[in-house]
């Protein structure tokens, strides 16, 4: 067995029942973990952006990481002149720092900040309130997420590198194939109703809903997989990052829920369950 493989194994071994039971714990244990995940996401992100010479403020994506974070965890009752007054004063604040910072490209440095707060925390920390849903309803939609799109990605690469000849976007990921991303599909829906078959996910959701729930991990988390390629290709990277031996960067393990989690969150906001 190669030194990468090895590590690939060993991050299994260790990160995927590690992951699954801070999800069992839930409470101030997983929203103090993801946000410790979002904001190494996002530290490798701006990292990233450096290739191209492009200098993103870390310190105000770290500052507005934490608070999206505990806007999320809290879920304050603001009005909605608040939330938007929040908003444009902290568009105001990156620009008098970017002022400050006296830095080349201005332009890109900002977009780069900003991009980087709308792809990861603000998508990725809807995994706490979903969370949050879970334990005040008893179900488990949060493990089904995750596995859901865990198999997908497990499905793809399978049947993908076996018979996968016609490829879907070769330019941003000439790996993915048509057949590879269709057995996704279909096992990211026999998870789903795997769940829902064996009562995980309460009496909430009806078929059409675990048919949505499986689009969203199986369709959409292979988009988000495909936005990430995108983003690293534009830069000249292979990965986010190297913290996670074998496996590249952090922002490379959550690309799929960085897609699916809000829109997930979006679809229990519109059957009315928060």
């Amino acid at each position: 067995m190669s030194s990468k493989s090895s590590d690939r194994t060993l991050v299994n071994v260790i990160g995927i029942p590690a992951w699954l039971g801070v999800i069992a714990l839930g409470g101030i244990y997983y929203s103090l973990f993801m946000t410790v995940c979002i904001a190494i996401a996002l530290w490798e992100f701006y990292q990233m952006a450096k290739t191209k010479d492009i200098s993103p403020n870390p310190f105000v994506g770290i500052l507005f990481t934490i608070l999206i974070i505990a806007f999320y965890w809290i879920s304050p009752p603001v009005s909605q002149n608040i939330f938007f007054g929040i908003v444009i004063l902290g568009i105001v604040g990156l620009l008098i720092e970017e002022l400050i910072r006296d830095l080349p490209d201005a332009m890109g440095n900002i977009s780069y900040t900003l991009l980087g707060l709308f792809y990861i925390p603000l998508f990725l920390g809807t995994s706490i309130p979903i969370r949050q849903i879970d334990a005040e309803h008893g179900i488990y939609l949060t493990f089904a997420l995750v596995t859901s799109v865990w198999a997908c990605d497990s499905a793809a690469f399978f049947f993908g590198t076996k018979w996968g000849k016609k490829k879907i976007l070769p330019r941003v990921s000439p790996k993915k194939s048509y057949v590879g991303s269709i057995a996704g599909m279909i096992t990211s829906f026999g998870v789903m109703a795997l769940f829902q078959s064996q009562g995980l996910l309460g009496n909430f959701f009806e078929t059409k809903d675990i048919i949505i729930f499986s689009l969203i991990t199986g369709v959409f988390g292979q988009i988000g997989d495909f936005v990430e390629s995108m983003l690293k290709r534009d830069v000249g990277v292979k990965d986010s990052g190297t913290l996670l031996k074998g496996h590249g960067g952090v922002l490379d393990r959550f690309d799929s829920l960085i897609f699916a989690m809000p829109l997930a969150y979006l679809y229990l906001r519109y059957l009315g369950i928060s």
